[in-house]
């Protein structure tokens, strides 16, 4: 028996016998025009490299096209051009780029774009094709990734388009739009992101989707909502705003919808429109990815901040600062939460803003910390693993402007003409919270105001009585001010006791007075009065009443500032 060796053969016909047919290859994709350029139709985003061959790096068998090119000498002259190797009606010219069969080996074809492949018939879904490529299996696609947010990739996730019916633009500089909206899906679901779905990017500024609880009232179409979409729709769920791709949840959380969850969603849109330019139409809202396969905890989101703010003309550089104190953690919260995601908010003059977390006084992390704030460009902060806050952790805020060029005071308001402070978190577990705010006005905490325990008094003052005219005290020395100052001219002793009484009621004290003043029936008259017997009094003018009229900076409600916000927040009871 003859032993086959190796060593009987000269070295380079080892080689020749090993690596031939793969360093052959490259030589015939030369031999036809386009040779390089030939797409998968499979896959068009890829190369069937051995264009003669049934397997798409070459080699093995031929495909039809392979076949006429072997028959024909392996050159492309003649009968190669002219054929319809796959029986798709275009002959193989046409489909590799030289459609006269004028090419010849080292020229440029004369088409270099839209190549097909001359061995496959295409379509590949036509029931002839399907014949003709009885040899051709395509693997199955794989599917895309989305690279903003992997998790909307996959095949359990489904979307729903909640915008609102295109709409005119009122003629004036700003607009608060919403549209309540049934969710369209039988079910129990996590909502865990979104996306922009921007109609009129002149006008569109900022969207919110709100969760509603309980009865609604629904409403035919849009309507301006300039404080909150309806009093059941708070929740603040997902937002979008300029310079945001959306919202991608921590694989841990959503926000559940449906069956046991938000049953209808508010969107709201706040239009910009300096110019008040006439002709503007708008149905912009949130592309919503949700999900049966819910994940392990129902999230929600919770702000942080400063309501107080007069940043003075001119001024480089200036700080407002913002405690969420432990007395507020432990009250709002029964047990740790995790946060998922930050973002700071300030208007036009921000420059810096970071908000931190504090246990037993010592720093422990910084949730954000934008060095330069872009109010264009906001910048979310995720964190995974998520960070923990424990009852009776602080989260300090600080904000920092600067007005130079700006001829005016700037206060804290809702149009970014004005300034906000604000941080909002999102994190889980949902818990049974009475707020999820834990802003202050100077250093008037919203969570003490809203303590249930406390029942609406803060440090002696009952203010929501007070705002509303039914505190008794305040009753009592209204009427006394009404008769002895009311329609006069001079002050009497018996008007200056009275003004003296009203100026020493505890909510006109400290900076609880600044919080509620605005709201305040007597608000106007007070002031006249004050201003009437400032030369008997202790009281100068409004200013120790605690009304400022420089200060009147729109101090509107939480719930109204934090909604109008490009921003997140949440429920305000």
């Amino acid at each position: 028996m003859e032993i086959f060796s190796f060593a009987a053969f000269p070295l380079v016909t080892v080689l020749t016998l090993v690596i031939g047919p793969v360093l052959g290859y490259p030589e015939y994709v030369k031999e036809i025009p386009n040779g390089d350029k030939v797409p998968d139709p499979c896959r068009k985003d890829k190369l069937w490299k051995g264009v003669g061959h049934i397997n798409t790096k070459g080699g093995g068998q031929r495909n039809p096209f392979g076949k006429i090119f072997a028959e024909n000498g392996k050159t492309w002259a003649g009968i190669v051009c002219d054929s319809d190797s796959d029986g798709d009606g275009i002959t193989n010219g046409a489909e590799l780029g030289d459609p006269d069969c004028e090419w010849s080996k080292g020229q440029t074809p004369s088409q270099t774009h839209n190549i097909t492949h001359p061995g496959i018939c295409e379509p590949l879904s036509s029931e002839h094709c399907k014949k003709k490529n009885s040899w051709l299996t395509c693997p199955e696609a794989e599917p895309e990734t989305d690279p903003f947010c992997p998790e909307f990739s996959q095949p359990d996730v489904k979307t729903v388009d909640l915008n609102l019916k295109r709409t005119r633009v009122p003629s004036k500089s700003s607009t608060w739009m919403c549209q309540i909206l049934q969710w369209p899906s039988e079910g129990d679901y996590h909502v865990i992101g979104s996306k922009p779905l921007i109609d009129n990017s002149d006008v569109a500024h900022h969207v919110v989707a709100f969760g509603c609880s309980g009865d609604v009232e629904m409403r035919e179409g849009p309507f301006e909502c300039k404080m909150t979409p309806d009093k059941q729709c708070l929740d603040i769920l997902l937002t979008w705003t300029m310079g945001s791709k959306g919202e991608c949840l921590h694989k841990n959380e959503g926000f559940r919808v449906g069956k046991n969850g938000y049953k209808y969603i508010a969107v709201q849109v706040h239009w910009n429109n300096p110019g008040q330019k006439t002709g503007h139409e708008d149905g912009s809202g949130l592309q919503i990815f949700y999900t049966s396969n819910k994940r392990q905890f129902d999230s929600v989101i919770m702000a942080v901040g400063q309501q107080y703010l007069a940043i003075p003309p001119n001024t480089p550089s200036i700080e407002f600062n913002s405690t969420c104190p432990a007395f507020c953690t432990e009250n709002m919260f029964q047990k740790p939460i995790f946060i998922t995601r930050a973002v700071n908010h300030m208007h036009l003059l921000g420059i810096k803003q970071k908000v931190s977390i504090y246990r037993d006084g010592e720093i422990l992390k910084e949730l954000t910390n934008d060095k330069e704030y872009d109010y264009n460009s906001p910048t979310f902060y995720r964190f995974d693993p998520p960070i923990e806050v424990r009852p009776g952790d602080e989260i300090r805020t600080t904000c920092t402007y600067s007005s130079v060029g700006i001829n005016r005071t700037t206060f804290y308001g809702d149009s970014v003409t004005d300034e906000m402070c604000f941080g909002f978190l999102t994190y889980y577990p949902q818990q049974n919270s009475y707020t999820q705010f834990c802003t202050s006005f100077k250093n008037v905490l919203l969570c003490k105001r809203y303590l249930p325990r406390l029942q609406g008094v803060y440090d002696n003052c009952s203010w929501r009585a007070f705002r509303s005219g039914q505190d008794k005290v305040e009753m009592e020395i209204t009427k006394q001010l009404k008769s002895e100052c009311g329609n006069k001219t001079t002050c009497s002793r018996a008007c200056a006791d009275a003004v003296e009484a009203m100026a020493r009621h505890p909510c006109l004290q400290g900076d609880i007075q600044g919080y509620i003043i605005e709201h305040w029936s007597m608000r106007e008259e007070f002031q006249k009065y004050t201003e009437m017997c400032k030369e008997k009094t202790s009281v100068t003018g409004a200013n120790k009443s605690g009304y400022n009229s420089a200060n009147c900076h729109k101090t509107n409600s939480v719930l109204l500032s934090i909604i109008s916000l490009l921003v997140y927040a949440l429920v305000h009871r």
